[in-house]
């Protein structure tokens, strides 16, 4: 105990807590209670220590609020000596030197705010393909090495301008130590600007896009030779294709969808949901040959979002995407 009574942990994190905004909540979490300490990112997974009147409810709170990419196999706990003049909580620099032994966070489909917010035109972001924050976006993809820092991640040669570096330092943002973190004044850009390539889809062309997890092609799911064409590329002869709409209203028009298929669709994960077939919207005969069922996703990045807001016609906030849209598009790997 120290002089004040107030006891020290270090508390040990073991799991999927890399890259899923777990040292920005560990610091709010015991900021927010009056402990002090610090927390970094090492091989095993997440360690802190925290000294305060709160300090032993962190163990069960790391369990209990956990963010939601995270998950936590393991917290190991044991006291240690207290320390004076310790003034406030801090993240500390990562450690390396060790075989790795925790999993980083997987990748991420676009949270709602940042879907706000490059649809909003006075926003920082408006357009801008690689917005990404601490609750979505890359995280697997991006990273060469552990710990999950941004130096070990293909982001570290995009040095932060000063309006993101701001964002990054303060525990009150979103962005709080947000790895890929970035905008259109300091971080990567496309080869071509956006109506260039919602051109060349709807004029049957077959796009290569850089999406979250990898390479895709895409091209306009309702244009039976641009699904050809890119069958014959792909040397897939009858196998189905996924479609790619704009939202759950768009969704509904091509299938018809259960509470859980909602749920599935709108999730952090993004995947693609097999829905009963409807005939709302005329997609290509090509796309998913004799089959009652069709593969339907969301948007799983700004990118992707973007193709549909430019293909309407640039509208300002994300009132467009509450009724359907009659764009489809065919994305694959």
């Amino acid at each position: 105990m120290s002089p004040t009574g107030a006891s020290r942990l270090r508390v040990r994190v073991r799991g999927v807590v890399q890259g899923v905004g777990f040292r920005p909540f560990v610091h709010q979490l015991a900021t927010a209670n009056g402990l002090t300490g610090w927390v970094r990112n090492d091989e095993q997974g997440v360690l802190f220590e925290v000294q305060g009147a709160a300090a032993e409810a962190m163990p069960r709170w790391m369990r209990e609020r956990a963010p939601p990419l995270a998950r936590v196999d393991a917290v190991e706990v044991e006291p240690v000596s207290p320390v004076e003049a310790e003034a406030r909580f801090v993240i500390e620099a990562s450690e390396k030197g060790g075989r790795a032994q925790v999993a980083i966070g997987p990748d991420a489909g676009v949270c709602q705010a940042c879907i706000e917010e490059v649809c909003t035109p006075t926003a920082r972001r408006f357009r801008y393909p690689f917005t990404t924050c601490t609750h979505c976006g890359p995280r697997h993809t991006i990273t060469h090495s552990l710990p999950y820092d941004r130096p070990q991640t293909s982001m570290a040669r995009f040095p932060l301008c000063a309006a993101c570096a701001r964002e990054y330092d303060d525990p009150s943002d979103r962005r709080f130590h947000a790895q890929p973190l970035a905008c259109p004044a300091c971080g990567p850009r496309l080869s071509q600007p956006l109506e260039s390539i919602v051109a060349t889809l709807r004029e049957g062309g077959v796009v290569a896009l850089k999406g979250v997890g990898g390479f895709q092609l895409v091209c306009d799911a309702t244009n039976e030779a641009a699904v050809a064409r890119l069958r014959s590329r792909k040397q897939r002869d009858g196998k189905p294709f996924a479609v790619m709409v704009s939202s759950l209203a768009s969704a509904r028009r091509l299938v018809t969808l259960t509470e859980v298929e909602d749920t599935l669709l709108t999730s952090w994960r993004r995947p693609i949901v097999l829905a009963r077939r409807r005939e709302a919207l005329a997609l290509a005969p090509s796309v998913a040959p004799g089959l009652a069922w069709l593969g339907v996703m969301l948007p799983t990045s700004p990118l992707h979002l973007l193709l549909f807001h430019e293909a309407a016609g640039r509208p300002a906030g994300v009132g467009w995407l509450e009724a359907p849209l009659d764009v489809a598009f065919v994305v694959t790997w």
